[in-house]
């Protein structure tokens, strides 16, 4: 080896001995700027969204940066500051942003928007950088069919959320602890032979009850944005879950042996008791005043029956959507607008046909099989994976088979 081939030789390895120590330096001109928020624990959600970004890192090169912020509310406080500032819930998320224009430009892309079309979307937007046109919307999960005057489209999220809110309101409206209160109630209205009183009583009582279950899920709803960890809370709730779920199918062969979930005897003589002393008030402000209490008080013994749901709702699946405070009050008062349709339909029933119609004991029994079956098939998926419980299909899967195993045993215990 002559001395040139050698000097040539020792310069190489001295540059690659250089660069191997140098972290690579992101390109000057790389002004678009990804800023990706994750939780600084395990997020399954967050594993899921992190191939999506490789793949934009991988597709632009050095035309953009790719921030990681690991979010925590000790550790990485100010991180935690940056993500609340752009206004987000959950993780993951993502901000593209171009650091030399406005930040009125940022497009802000919460867990369900990120995807790679999406970002790809904003990404170009940015290095166009002509921001005299239209911010690009994120492209939303839409349904679209053709009619006679045209075709029309709706988003397939906020319409699972609807539907998925409309079964489990319905699966928890089916709550034997509170047909029994209101059903004694009324039957015991009957001796005044007024339909009147029947309806003002029922419907103040129902009404009461419905404000106070929104109350029992709007603390719930802010206890669960102060934890912050929905992959906890899943865990939790699914525990709950399961071991409500198994009480209340015990209850269905073992009625009233062992440990149970439902109103005692001591606290249905207590609220009989009350109800009682309701019938002889004649004066109606009083009346009035009485049958709130009752719902309170009977809400109050019910917190046991109706608490797993609530839970799992405000818990786990309103959180999946990233809705802004007002939108999840309203989902809170729609579900509850679900929840008394059964006791409003249970009133009816009973003014009409003057309390001929009343439920039995194994009816009860049923009821409560049911909901047990689907509670503990609820746990089960939180346990396992509750971003299943975002798919409305899950939802209607369970309902149906849950439906058709409550049928099956109680066919078969019946005729036993």
């Amino acid at each position: 080896m002559n001395n040139y081939s050698r000097y040539f030789l020792i310069t190489f390895l001295i540059c690659l001995l250089i660069f191997s120590f140098t972290k690579p330096v992101v390109a000057e001109n790389s002004n678009i700027v990804l800023e990706f928020f994750i939780s600084s624990s395990y997020c399954d959600s967050c594993e899921e969204k992190k191939p999506i970004l490789n793949e934009i890192e991988s597709f632009y090169g050095d035309n953009i940066t790719i921030i990681s912020y690991e979010v925590d509310t000790t550790t990485n406080i100010d991180n935690y500051n940056k993500f609340k500032s752009y206004g987000f819930k959950t993780y993951p998320a993502v901000v593209v942003k171009n650091i030399t224009a406005d930040e009125k430009y940022n497009v802000l892309l919460p867990y369900e928007d990120i995807t790679f079309e999406n970002i790809k979307n904003v990404v170009d937007y940015h290095l166009i950088g002509n921001y005299s046109d239209k911010q690009p919307e994120p492209n939303e999960n839409e349904i679209c069919f053709p009619t006679p005057f045209g075709q029309i489209c709706f988003n397939a999220s906020e319409t699972s959320l609807v539907i998925i809110t409309i079964l489990i309101a319905a699966i928890d409206s089916i709550n034997p602890c509170s047909f029994f209160v209101l059903l004694f109630l009324l039957s015991i209205l009957l001796y005044t032979k007024s339909k009147k009183k029947m309806i003002l009583v029922g419907g103040i009582f129902i009404f009461f009850s419905g404000f106070f279950y929104f109350l029992l899920m709007a603390a719930l709803l802010n206890f669960i944005s102060i934890v912050e960890n929905t992959y906890i809370i899943s865990i939790i709730a699914g525990i709950i879950a399961v071991i409500f779920g198994f009480l209340n199918i015990k209850d269905f062969f073992f009625f009233k042996k062992g440990l149970s979930i439902g109103v005692t005897d001591v606290q249905k003589s207590k609220l009989y008791g009350q109800i009682r002393k309701i019938i002889k008030i004649t004066s109606v402000p009083s009346l009035i005043f009485s049958t709130i209490v009752l719902a309170i008080s009977a809400n109050s013994v019910e917190l046991l029956c109706t608490f797993n749901l609530p839970f799992i709702y405000t818990g786990t699946i309103l959180p999946q959507y990233n809705l802004g405070i007002i939108d999840n009050y309203l989902y809170l008062i729609f579900y509850n607008m679900i929840y008394v349709l059964p006791l409003l339909i249970i009133v009816g029933i009973m003014v009409i046909t003057l309390g001929r119609w009343k439920i039995s004991e194994f009816q009860g029994r049923v009821l409560k099989l049911f909901s047990g079956i689907m509670i503990l098939s609820l746990g089960i998926i939180l346990l396992i994976n509750y971003k299943l419980l975002e798919n409305v299909f899950s939802v209607i899967y369970l309902l149906i088979l849950s439906v058709l195993i409550t049928l099956i045993l109680s066919i078969i215990w019946k005729r036993r």
